[in-house]
């Protein structure tokens, strides 16, 4: 034995030989790599990535968001991987409810609108049906010459039988005066006179023709569509009430992990933890 290794005996340098050996890749990092191992393999299954096609999900947007959440987190195994695991599925639950609900007042919105669109159609149709009559009447009387025809005034007439309006009986009247011999100027005098009443008595049909018209285009403005998109059933409700949880959830799991990181988590919460596990 050397005089510098007496030395360092002498000074208390001397190692332990009780002390157990480190063993291999024990570190925080090789910890935290062997749990996202174990954690991939558990979870990127093809059981797993079968059953999100199933639902109409993308099993890599799901890998994705895990691994993000073990890069985020890099978890030691046991506890904190399980709560990471937790975690990670409570939040894919809540975006899932979120897709349920926007996929639910997609359907809705989309069958309410196609039933105003239809009403709006429909009413829109009628009115310009009823103006029809008016705008052939306006044509005739616009003719040069005799003007309108006897068998022209009286199909007019016919379509007006309802009509029981002072305005109307009166315009009616003077249409059928048209029918009668008369000179050249006073017929003239009369067709212009048929013409300025029959512009006041188009103009309420006109109205309702642009307004219903105009109906179907607010079907779709943002503020209808809006208003449409209001939940009004029961699934609504729950499918908020399920989001509502799973973000309780959510904060109760990420509670628990900073406990766990710190060291601070106590025995109860721990076996309560693990004896309430929720997978999807």
């Amino acid at each position: 034995m050397s005089i510098d290794s007496e030395t360092e005996i002498e000074e208390g340098n001397e190692p332990d030989v009780n002390a157990p050996n480190a063993p291999a890749g024990s570190t925080p990092e090789a910890e935290a790599n062997s749990a996202v191992a174990n954690f991939r393999q558990g979870f990127f299954t093809e059981s797993r990535y079968e059953l999100l096609l199933a639902l109409g999900e993308e099993p890599q947007e799901y890998q994705r968001m895990m691994e993000s959440l073990l890069e985020d987190l890099q978890p030691r195994q046991g506890l904190e991987s399980h709560l990471v695991e937790q975690m990670g599925e409570t939040f894919w639950r809540m975006r899932r409810a979120q897709r349920m609900r926007d996929g639910l007042a997609l359907k809705s919105i989309q069958r309410k609108v196609q039933g105003e669109e239809m009403v709006a159609s429909m009413q829109a149709s009628k009115a310009f049906e009823v103006l029809e009559p008016f705008e052939r009447l306006k044509e005739a009387l616009s003719r040069r010459g005799q003007g309108p025809t006897a068998a022209e005034i009286d199909e007019f007439v016919k379509t007006r039988k309802r009509d029981s309006s002072e305005v109307m009986q009166e315009f009616i009247l003077l249409l059928k005066s048209l029918k009668e011999p008369m000179e050249e100027q006073e017929r003239k005098a009369a067709r212009q006179k048929a013409r300025k009443q029959l512009g006041r008595v188009m103009e309420a049909y006109e109205n309702l023709a642009w307004r219903f018209s105009r109906q179907s285009e607010k079907v779709q403005s943002p503020a209808n569509l809006a208003a449409l998109m209001a939940p009004e059933d029961q699934a609504s409700v729950l499918l908020q009430r399920m989001e509502d949880s799973n973000l309780r959830r959510l904060w109760r799991l990420i509670n628990a992990f900073g406990k766990v990181r710190q060291g601070v988590l106590e025995k109860k919460d721990v076996k309560k933890i693990r004896a309430n596990p929720e997978c999807v």
